[in-house]
């Protein structure tokens, strides 16, 4: 086994064609509200990978506690790729109404959890993904994703977002969601002051 990456919550490692993502502790918590986080994680994220409706890794197994093993996904990831396409965004525009409208919110919606594997663009790293049909919920999801935009992919993020939103508008309450990230950014604008 070969780790591959790291982040806030886990570690993954990578086994032949399998990807292996382990929750570590956190030694700051306490030992029972760690242990209860990282199982509720697990399940909610082995829950949306069995029912996810768009391109994302298979899951093949999950012991419900830290880890789950699953498919791994190769291509090249969209963070290094949208500055030459930004019409790439209209797909993930589309893919993140599919994912709503499921009522899945992916809430780590960034262009560093999705992989291009030929014409397809995969979702990855459901591990802050959660239930939800709220409104709310899904406009700071891509109050999220227009954030990552502006922030890795700068020169071409106003011409990106409206791709993306392009293919969002097939979503069944978007009037409702788009009216809603508008009062989102503006509660951001006014804490930053």
């Amino acid at each position: 086994m070969k780790l591959i990456g790291s982040g806030a919550e886990a570690l993954i490692f990578l086994d032949g064609k399998r990807v292996i993502k382990k929750r570590i502790k956190k030694n700051y918590r306490i030992d029972e509200l760690d242990l209860a986080l990282r199982k509720n994680r697990t399940r909610t994220e082995a829950k949306i990978l069995e029912k996810i409706p768009v391109d994302a890794p298979k899951l093949f197994k999950t012991d419900m506690t830290e880890t789950l093993e699953m498919e791994f996904i190769s291509g090249e990831k969209i963070r290094d790729v949208l500055d030459h396409n930004p019409l790439l965004a209209k797909e993930i525009g589309l893919k993140t109404s599919i994912l709503h409208d499921a009522g899945i919110i992916h809430g780590d919606l960034t262009t560093s959890n999705m992989i291009l594997k030929g014409e397809k663009i995969f979702f990855i790293d459901f591990g802050l993904s959660f239930f939800s049909e709220k409104i709310e919920d899904k406009a700071v999801d891509i109050h999220l994703f227009k954030q990552a935009l502006e922030s890795k992919h700068y020169k071409i993020s106003d011409e990106a977002f409206k791709h993306f939103l392009n293919g969002y508008k097939l979503t069944k309450d978007y009037e409702q969601i788009i009216h809603r990230l508008k009062i989102v950014e503006l509660r951001g604008r006014y804490k930053k002051k």
